[in-house]
């Protein structure tokens, strides 16, 4: 060390001699405190960077960790969170020179001796803490001898939160003494807001992947409750045409009744020819071409009643009035043996989109209903209107009878399933139901029922 004497006036006597390390010591203590600094500012750039790369809370801490020890120069950082139960801070990351400093540490968030440390009353006070001299504070006695023993001399503890409550902590290891000074409580603050930002943003991402995860799962229970619902839908029209087969039974005997018998005549007519002996050859194929065109009629009978049973895979166009008269085929010697007359009235050809035979059946359900109103009301002259017609763009089919109309009372709970005013012997009470749910569900369109002066009137609009 260099002394330098100061000399007054001309004399040669020295009137004092200054030593001059403090100057020396100051800058190294500034230089010191600087690079203590330094060192915090590189751990909170490289929290910032990992909050923006972390996709998981347990990657965060890992990452602090590591970046505190490797960029900050720190001999042990750890994080730890609160187990509600037991009311002990648990250690889920750690980097640096562990070497079993952690192993059954205990560390409490209550006023308890194990709760006095840097970690625990950083948590309570859901702030910071600092022990710049770990191995002598009191507060830190329980962990005097691990600090000893792993040559921790100082410590900084930092309340982490998620969603504004206090869920744990960040605490920090130094080699060095008196290492945490008043000046870095700012970046240690800093650096706890960091880390609680971005534990609310994960946990917000977790929330709404979760929120989007129960979306698809819901949006896929109801897709599969709307395949069951349409399987039961099915179930229901199969019931129903089931329900109808009995009435397609006494359909086709009406049907062929009348033919068989023709068939009966022109089978006893060549007998008689050829016993009065007035067969020819002319006679012969005059009664095999009526006999063909009935035997023909009678097959493209059971064609249509098979059809008619049979389901609609895929929807498709359809003429309406094609429908009308394929359905009107099917009971008209039933509506003629009970001298029920039908009247079609259309105007214009309108085709729609749907299913051709649930739309039959619709009809035929419909036009079922009106028979047993007759016979029940014992109409005379019974009649059904049928009417086509093309509004707004959609086809309206109204069927009109002249039964005396629905009572006031039910008209309402017609379309309810297994609703019937027939006996249970008579009906199902299925039908009408089947027919709302074909034409508003199946085919986005609309049933409805009135009454009218004179009986009632449905309405199909498709």
């Amino acid at each position: 060390m260099k002394m330098i004497a100061h000399r007054l006036g001309s004399g040669t006597t020295s009137k004092k001699i200054t030593w001059q390390p403090a100057i020396s010591v100051k800058r190294e203590a500034a230089e010191k405190e600087i690079l203590r600094q330094s060192r915090l500012y590189a751990v909170l750039s490289v929290t910032n960077h990992t909050i923006v790369r972390a996709n998981d809370r347990e990657a965060l801490f890992s990452d602090i960790c590591r970046g505190a020890v490797e960029q900050g120069g720190f001999m042990l950082v750890w994080t730890g969170l609160i187990d509600d139960e037991s009311g002990m801070v648990k250690p889920v990351a750690w980097h640096g020179a562990n070497n079993g400093f952690l192993d059954n540490i205990r560390i409490s968030v209550r006023e308890e001796p194990e709760g006095l440390g840097p970690t625990g009353s950083a948590i309570r006070d859901g702030s910071y803490h600092i022990c710049n001299d770990f191995n002598n504070d009191p507060r830190t006695l329980l962990w005097h001898e691990k600090g000893r023993e792993h040559g921790i001399n100082s410590s900084a503890s930092i309340a982490l939160t998620l969603n504004k409550k206090v869920i744990g902590a960040l605490t920090i290891y130094s080699d060095e003494p008196n290492f945490f000074c008043a000046q870095m409580i700012g970046l240690l603050k800093q650096m706890a807001m960091d880390i609680s930002f971005a534990l609310d943003n994960l946990d917000n991402a977790a929330r709404h992947r979760e929120a989007e995860r129960a979306l698809h799962e819901e949006t896929i229970e109801r897709l599969r409750a709307v395949e069951a619902l349409r399987g039961k839908e099915q179930q229901f029209i199969q019931q129903s045409r089931h329900a109808a087969m009995g009435e397609m039974i006494g359909n086709i005997a009406h049907q062929w009744r009348q033919p068989l018998n023709i068939l009966g005549l022109i089978i006893q007519q060549v007998q008689l020819l050829y016993e009065d002996g007035e067969f020819c050859k002319e006679h012969l194929d005059n009664n095999v071409s009526k006999a063909m065109n009935i035997i023909q009629h009678m097959s493209q009978t059971i064609n249509d009643f098979r059809n008619f049973f049979r389901p609609d895979k895929e929807k498709a166009e359809f003429n309406v009035l094609k429908e009308i008269s394929k359905t009107l085929s099917l009971i008209e010697a039933v509506f003629n043996d009970r001298r029920i007359t039908i009247e079609v009235n259309p105007s214009g050809n309108p085709v729609i989109y749907g299913h051709p035979n649930e739309y039959s059946q619709v009809l035929l359900n419909i036009m079922i209903n009106a028979r047993d109103a007759f016979s029940s009301q014992k109409t005379d002259r019974p009649r059904v209107t049928i009417s086509l017609y093309t509004e707004s763009g959609k086809a309206v089919v109204t069927i009109t009878d002249n039964a005396g109309g629905i009572p006031e009372d039910i008209i309402d709970k017609i379309f309810d399933p297994y609703f019937t005013t027939k006996g249970p012997d008579k009906g199902t009470g299925v039908g009408l139901f089947i027919s709302k749910t074909i034409i508003e569900n199946n085919m986005n369109g609309r049933l409805t029922v009135r009454n009218t002066d004179i009986g009632a009137e449905f309405r199909i609009e498709v």
